[in-house]
């Protein structure tokens, strides 16, 4: 039994397909859902967000979580390992407000600034996002390129040409250190030299929590689990530990390799 919360199955996949240049990324769902419909003996019921009253009552032996991660909004990353001051008059927004309804608040031809402390591809498809959408963007980054993990994966290049053709200022080799209305405040991570430039909103594309809440629940009532043959419950993926999309596909896999034996373990 799969049951998803939201109406698209997928997870992060299905989302940041929609982005600049990732839109192949959906093969990594498509063929799981395609190899899925040809089981008989799989049932998929979606917009069902499970709490801990449904999963006991579900009549399941084992259950597996994997409820994913959520961007950080507080600053916290790489450079930074406490929040940063933030107004709270400030706008502030995260990678998981590229798919709902918040940029729609912010109205068009605004500027804005990116903080890449994530360093993988986000940050720049974010901003190579916004730019697309007719705002002004600023993508800033402690790293001396923007996107700068991509040189592992021979792209650096093509991802500073798509930002700078795509009209993205970038200010590499700086950080976000504080949030204002309609400012941000940024300093040089070598020198530590201080300026506030204007920004209508910022994105932080920092750091991600993992949504536990639900495999945390379980936990605490554990001792009705036997009541109601459940025999094991695990937290998968980016709800246990974000990571990469290949990492949250081998947490699956793994999980199913090993869910019946007797004592799985990491060595």
């Amino acid at each position: 039994v799969l049951t998803e919360a939201g109406r698209t199955l997928g997870g992060r996949v299905a989302r940041e397909a929609t982005l600049p240049s990732l839109a192949t990324w959906r093969r990594v769902a498509d063929h799981r859902l395609f190899r899925l419909s040809g089981y008989e003996n799989v049932e998929v019921y979606r917009e069902s967000e499970m709490d801990p009253d449904d999963v006991l009552s579900a009549g399941v032996s084992d259950v597996v979580v994997a409820t994913g991660a959520k961007w950080r909004a507080d600053g916290v990353g790489r450079w930074s390992p406490a929040p940063v001051p933030i107004d709270s008059d400030a706008v502030v927004l995260t990678p998981d407000d590229m798919f709902g309804d918040a940029l729609g608040t912010l109205g068009t031809e605004r500027r804005i600034t990116v903080f890449d402390d994530d360093h993988y591809y986000l940050g720049g498809v974010v901003a190579e996002h916004l730019a697309g959408l007719g705002h002004t963007v600023r993508l800033v980054t402690p790293a001396p390129l923007a996107s700068a993990w991509t040189a592992h994966t021979l792209e650096v290049e093509a991802v500073q040409r798509r930002l700078l053709l795509a009209g993205v200022e970038i200010q590499p080799s700086r950080a976000v250190i504080a949030i204002g209305r309609g400012v941000v405040k940024t300093c040089c991570v070598f020198t530590g030299s201080e300026q506030t430039q204007h920004a209508d909103a910022v994105v932080l594309v920092t750091a991600r929590l993992p949504v536990d809440d639900l495999y945390a629940r379980l936990g605490s009532r554990r001792t009705e689990w036997d009541r109601h043959g459940v025999r094991s419950v695990r937290c998968i993926g980016d709800a246990w530990a974000p990571g990469t999309i290949a990492a949250a596909v081998w947490a699956g896999r793994r999980y199913a390799e090993e869910f019946d034996t007797a004592a799985p373990g990491d060595e």
